[in-house]
Order: C-alpha cells, then sequence, then structure tokens
C-alpha cells in the first residue's frame, strides 16, 4: 500500500517542481544556441521533461551528443551537460532556501 504525503511534503514537492521547470527552460534556452545543428528535424534535438514532482529527464538525439559545440574550446563535447553541470547547483540552491523558507514560515 502507498504512503500518503503529508502536506509539507506536497509543497515541497510544489516548490521543487516549480524549480525543476525553470531551470528545465533555462538549461534548452543556454544549451541550443551552441548546439551544432541543421534545419529540420534536428531543430528540436534537445528538450526536458519532469518524470515526477522531483524528477527532470535531459534528452537529445543521440549524434548530439558528440559534437563539439560551438564556441567551447574544452574537452567536453556535449552542449546539454555543460549547461547542466553550470546551472544544476543554482537551482539546487535556489530549492534548499525556498524548503526553509516555507519551513520557517510555519
Amino acid at each position: 500500500m502507498a504512503k500518503r504525503r503529508s502536506k509539507g511534503q506536497l509543497k515541497a514537492d510544489k516548490i521543487i517542481r516549480e524549480e525543476l521547470l525553470k531551470v528545465g527552460d533555462l538549461i534548452i534556452d543556454e544549451a541550443r544556441p551552441t548546439l551544432r545543428r541543421d534545419t529540420g528535424r534536428l531543430q528540436d534535438e534537445v528538450n526536458f521533461r519532469l518524470k515526477s514532482d522531483t524528477e527532470l529527464n535531459l534528452y537529445q538525439l543521440y549524434y548530439g551528443a558528440f559534437n563539439y559545440p560551438r564556441g567551447v574550446n574544452s574537452g567536453e563535447k556535449n552542449a546539454l551537460w555543460i549547461k547542466t553541470k553550470e546551472l544544476i547547483p543554482e537551482a539546487t540552491k535556489n530549492i534548499i532556501k525556498n524548503i526553509n523558507d516555507q519551513i520557517i514560515k510555519k
């Protein structure tokens, strides 16, 4: 039998979901200009979705993961991974801050 979530857990999940939606959009918006892509079906080679309230899935076409992004001279080839590593720590701090604010507010 599934365990029911409390109101506090539901509020925390809502905070996490909102922040994941923001960071998902931000990652995609910042990664797309550096991707090497043609027109047509490759325009939407990266995207994201929320599998649950607390899980962000980023995905891209297979070949896009192994092309050097424009303007990046480091050893990393995956533009989506580069932006994810840059933006997730800040999103995590925002989630923690917002949940703490909600707890203290009680």
